[in-house]
């Protein structure tokens, strides 16, 4: 919202608290006539200047405008009110990294010790998380369908608690589809300004027609985000894959036992779309996530990550209103009485008074 000479509101909802100032100024007319109401009530006209001194007129409402006017300078210090203009180096070191992990049932072969799934939990936690450094990370885990699991955020405790609930048990459908969690990667980004955002897809690369390579360009071509390939797990011989049912048996097909293969070709023309040609072809190996993360992830963007932009900016003018609703309200509070008004050309009777005319009596 801009008004004339320049001035805009970065919030300009707030500025619905103005409609609170005459609801408020006719609340405290209404009690102010309820108060003298009462106090006729209490006793006759010529007692009640000795027993209860009215205030003067002019200082109620005087209280009310106080009140009125510290209200709405609190309103339109809210909406954040902005004029002129100001320069601020902003350093570009922001990343966010959405994690794809296969949760999948091929995930569950042993031939990466324990298991394709849980070392890949591992090098998330293990050895990834200490290498962020306070940039956001997001998790979606896919297998027939994928789901956000965490929006990117810098609270790596509650990312740890979502990783470790990942198992194929817990997702809707079984299969495969990597085209569908990149898909989804790209709606879990927001527009954060100043930061670099990359796809860190791990899976063991069996995917069911999703067209997962398409996704990939997309992603490039419309948000310039590069998906970062991790690919697990025996290319060759495969190893077994445990059945569903708690007998401990593995998956069978016409009494035959069987063998899931890692998938490397597909997962090798996703990585190549970026310049960044992302593929980690980890296989059956034991490998550090966070060193490949430092090494030979972040060099693909360290010219971007050490530069620099101008940003010219309305600077917040806020302080004042602020300042001026804060002594406004202090004044009403400093605000007294004072000498009671004069009642028939005479001034009305203290306490000590009243106590006088009593003895006297």
């Amino acid at each position: 919202m801009t008004l004339p000479g320049g001035v805009e509101f970065a919030r300009p909802e707030a500025l619905h608290l103005l409609w609170l100032v005459p609801l408020v100024a006719l609340a405290c007319g209404w009690a102010a006539l309820r108060r003298r109401a009462s106090r006729r009530r209490l006793a006759d006209a010529h007692l009640l200047p000795r027993l209860a001194p009215v205030p003067a007129a002019w200082r109620e409402a005087l209280r009310t405008v106080i009140v009125c006017s510290a209200l709405a300078a609190l309103g339109v210090a809210t909406a954040d009110p902005r004029w002129g203009e100001a320069e601020q180096r902003i350093r570009t070191r922001g990343v966010d990294v959405m994690i794809l992990l296969d949760a999948s049932r091929s995930m569950l072969a042993s031939d990466v010790a324990p298991s394709r799934l849980e070392r890949a939990r591992v090098a998330i936690t293990q050895d990834l998380l200490p290498q962020l450094g306070g940039d956001r990370i997001g998790l979606i885990a896919f297998a027939g369908a994928a789901q956000l699991r965490c929006p990117l955020t810098s609270d790596y405790g509650f990312f740890r608690l979502t990783l470790s609930d990942v198992q194929p048990q817990s997702m809707p459908q079984g299969g495969s589809l990597i085209g569908d969690a990149i898909r989804e990667a790209e709606e879990g980004f927001d527009e954060a300004p100043h930061t670099h955002k990359l796809v860190l897809l791990i899976t063991d690369g069996e995917d069911h027609d999703s067209y997962p390579v398409e996704a990939a360009r997309n992603l490039w071509v419309e948000r310039r985000i590069p998906v970062i390939a991790v690919a697990l797990g025996d290319v060759s011989v495969g190893a077994p894959v445990p059945s569903a049912d708690p007998s401990g048996d593995y998956q069978r097909y016409r009494g035959e036992v069987v063998q899931s293969r890692a998938r490397f070709d597909q997962l090798r023309d996703i990585a190549s779309i970026s310049p960044a040609h992302g593929f980690v072809p980890v296989g059956t190996a034991d490998f550090d996530l966070g060193r490949i993360y430092a090494e030979r992830i972040l060099p693909t963007i360290r010219e971007q990550l050490g530069g620099e932009s101008v940003a010219r900016l309305r600077p917040s003018q806020y302080h004042p209103f602020a300042l001026l609703a804060l002594a406004l309200l202090l004044s009403e509070l400093l605000l007294r009485d004072g000498r009671p008004e004069r009642v028939g050309g005479a001034a009305r009777s203290t306490p000590a008074a009243a106590q006088t005319d009593r003895s006297a009596a």
